[in-house]
């Protein structure tokens, strides 16, 4: 896999610049270590984007320190595919009102390569409305989130 130069933060006058690519938040890249994919999803200080056609990977710092608006970037980019570990209710129901697919990490060790092979294998899980709990597996607070959940029958 080509790897990577940490660009700074995308130009927002590139609209759809990323279309086709999947977005991975990702933990700060280090010399010589194996990127990790990040538990965070609005204050992930990196995203990787990876591009399905040349299986490129530019990484970018995060402007941004919110779901919302970093849904809201993604998709001015034009990035529909999106694999996470952890998400907030509100910013996921609004990528998938604006057609994003979320798609399951499964776990915290999984590198960015890991990550990139099981979304390209059709392994990760879609995370559809009735799975949201996937998404608070992996909560960045320790406090109860239980209130966020909505069930329904």
């Amino acid at each position: 896999m080509k790897v990577l130069n940490v660009l700074e933060t995308p130009v927002l006058d590139e609209p759809m610049k990323y279309r086709g690519y999947i977005a991975i938040p990702i933990k700060a890249p280090k010399e010589n270590v194996a990127i990790k994919i990040s538990p965070l999803f609005g204050e992930v200080k990196f995203f990787g984007f990876y591009d399905k056609s040349s299986k490129h990977i530019d990484i970018y710092r995060n402007p941004v320190e919110k779901g919302g608006p970093v849904i809201r970037m993604l998709l001015h980019f034009g990035i529909k595919d999106l694999i996470v570990l952890h998400m907030g209710f509100g910013a996921y129901n609004l990528a998938i009102s604006n057609g994003m697919n979320v798609y399951f990490a499964e776990d915290d060790k999984k590198t960015l390569d890991d990550v990139v092979k099981l979304y390209e294998n059709n392994e990760l899980e879609l995370v559809t409305p009735d799975k949201f709990e996937l998404l608070t597996k992996y909560s960045c607070h320790s406090h109860d989130h239980s209130h966020h959940h909505h069930h329904h029958p």
